[in-house]
């Protein structure tokens, strides 16, 4: 009988796009309607591998114990030399391993030339790519801490970078796989019309038990464990370089988002109406903080918030994004995730906003991306994020 295994490498990346500054002599390369944006406004990053004789998206291998999120950011800046963020996921792609670097279709819809024979074992590259924005240098040098150091790549590795805008990207491209991404990355660009703003919820740490917390319910605190998850959490979060931290003022709250703040040296805005307390009593009054929040958030991103092309310097200005992460407990996540099931679009992954009870694990996060639309805020992805403890 035959024995086939399969062992998957994982990897992430992302493509980084940035708004094109047309000179106003050649306004005509914009091709707008209406509202409308055509591909060729933005620019797209691409890197030159010498060692495969390759142009392909910047991306790389996870690290022991690294997530998906982590990698992409990390691998994108250290082959491009950009201090990034992370957006909407754009694929997940897999091919052979021995593909690698080949000038031949890599992708997972493609037949495999090379499958294994009986009792042999089989390699698979498993890719996740996210659309990225580039961040100011004072937010990247503030997440630093949390996030940990980004090593530039050895020339050996990566010898060029390139922007270049989607058409001509998918000319220089060198694989269809890479190219099959690109598309996934417009459909998403079209979606989110290149703006879009992101709020993180978070559920605080494992906190000791109200059986035995002698104390007031405002001062419980969290556990060992749930330390250990909060500082891994901050690793994550640090993907997404919020620039505002609300929290509901309780101890196990503020612990739990506090280490992220204390990395950033960032302010965390205590909100009394986060409360447990005051949710039982004013349940509408806490709905209004999120729905304030999110239009705090929309309001935004009317403005362009993505890099644009600096034409008289070699430096690119990259505003900081609109990131708002937010602490709380479980009574008032169930309350909100009703509320943002009714603005999410259907295929943003609607199932992570559960309607049962616990919501989410303790110490872990949802991750919102929403645009404005001329019927209010709506979000366009979601992503649950789990800290990795070990």
């Amino acid at each position: 009988m035959s024995a086939v295994t399969t062992r998957y490498v994982e990897a992430a990346g992302g493509i980084i796009y940035r708004k094109r500054n047309i000179d106003s002599a050649n306004t005509c390369d914009f091709k707008k309607t209406g509202n409308q944006i055509s591909d060729d406004d933005f620019e797209l990053c691409l890197v030159y591998r010498p060692k495969y004789d390759d142009w392909s998206w910047p991306k790389g291998k996870n690290e022991e114990n690294e997530s998906y999120r982590h990698t992409a950011v990390r691998e994108v800046g250290e082959e491009t030399g950009y201090a990034v963020t992370l957006g909407p996921h754009i694929a997940q792609i897999e091919y052979p391993l021995d593909h690698e670097g080949k000038k031949q279709s890599t992708s997972k819809n493609s037949k495999n030339s090379s499958s294994p024979q009986n009792n042999q074992s089989t390699v698979i590259k498993r890719i996740h790519y996210w659309m990225m924005r580039e961040i100011n240098e004072s937010t990247a040098s503030k997440r630093l801490p949390s996030f940990g150091p980004i090593k530039p790549a050895k020339r050996t590795e990566i010898s060029n970078i390139l922007w270049l805008t989607p058409s001509k990207a998918r000319k220089k491209l060198t694989h269809d796989s890479d190219r099959e991404v690109l598309d996934a990355f417009l459909e998403r660009l079209h979606t989110c019309r290149a703006r879009y703003s992101t709020l993180i919820l978070v559920r605080h740490g494992k906190a000791e038990s109200r059986k035995t917390w002698q104390g007031s319910e405002a001062t419980r605190p969290i556990t060992p464990l749930g330390s250990a998850a909060s500082y891994a959490l901050a690793r994550e979060l640090a993907c997404y370089a919020p620039n505002k931290i609300l929290s509901s003022p309780w101890k196990r709250c503020v612990e739990t988002i506090g280490f992220f703040a204390s990395d950033c040296s960032m302010k965390i805005e205590e909100i009394p109406e986060l409360t447990e307390d005051y949710h039982e009593k004013n349940p509408q009054d806490t709905l209004n903080v999120l729905i304030d929040t999110i239009a705090q958030l929309v309001h935004c991103d009317k403005n362009d918030n993505y890099a644009t092309t600096n034409t008289t310097s070699t430096t690119n200005t990259a505003n900081t994004t609109s990131t708002t992460a937010m602490c709380l407990h479980r009574p008032i996540i169930g309350s909100f995730f009703e509320y943002l099931r009714k603005i999410t679009n259907p295929k943003a992954h609607k199932r992570i906003l559960s309607m049962r009870s616990p919501y989410m694990h303790t110490g872990s996060a949802i991750v919102l991306h929403i645009i404005n639309t001329p019927k209010g805020a709506r979000i366009i992805d979601i992503e649950s994020v789990i800290p990795i403890v070990y």
